[in-house]
């Protein structure tokens, strides 16, 4: 089994048609890409919660336009994003979900608009995905993924319990 994790991170507060109209945030342009450059935490740490026998991959989505082909050898895959780029990542879930690979949808927007979310996706994560990434991925084994899945009334996840999340996953670049 191969499952995606897949982040759409870009933070669009760098936009080129309001830049060719002289639109400058000083500031706030260079911190919008930097927090677009950052990993998922989250995702990370869902791929070291995913059981050793299960093949992870990492994947960071900046722009879907400029992503080309997508990748079809995925079982599963998750989705993370920003309000930012939300309907980037329904379009990209539908595209995966046409090919017949199972969606899984989890993060702040869609925890606040899971119904929204759920029209584009397999399954819907509400809340923190720790807690029921484990289930997800039993679930998907039995071939019986849930429509949502969030923490029962008072579930909470022990941080001092989180696992070191899985860094390697990462295409570390070098800059000369």
């Amino acid at each position: 089994m191969k499952i995606g994790l897949i982040a759409m991170s870009g933070v669009r507060a760098y936009n080129k048609e309001l830049m060719k109209h002289g639109l400058t945030l000083p500031g706030f342009v260079e911190r919008s890409k930097v927090i677009a450059s950052m990993p998922s935490l989250s995702l990370l740490t869902l791929a070291a919660l995913t059981p050793k026998d299960i093949n992870v991959e990492y994947m960071e989505i900046k722009d879907l336009k400029e992503e080309g082909t997508l990748r079809e050898d995925f079982d599963l895959v998750a989705i993370s994003s920003f309000s930012a780029q939300i309907f980037e990542a329904y379009v990209l879930a539908d595209e995966y979900k046409k090919n017949g690979v199972a969606v899984v949808m989890g993060g702040l927007h869609v925890s606040v608009l899971p119904q929204e979310a759920k029209q584009h996706c397999t399954s819907v994560v509400i809340g923190e995905g720790e807690i029921s990434w484990p289930k997800v991925i039993e679930d998907f084994r039995r071939g019986q993924l849930k429509d949502y899945y969030r923490p029962a009334p008072g579930e909470t996840f022990d941080m001092a319990l989180a696992p070191i999340p899985r860094y390697e996953l990462l295409e570390v670049q070098c800059f000369s």
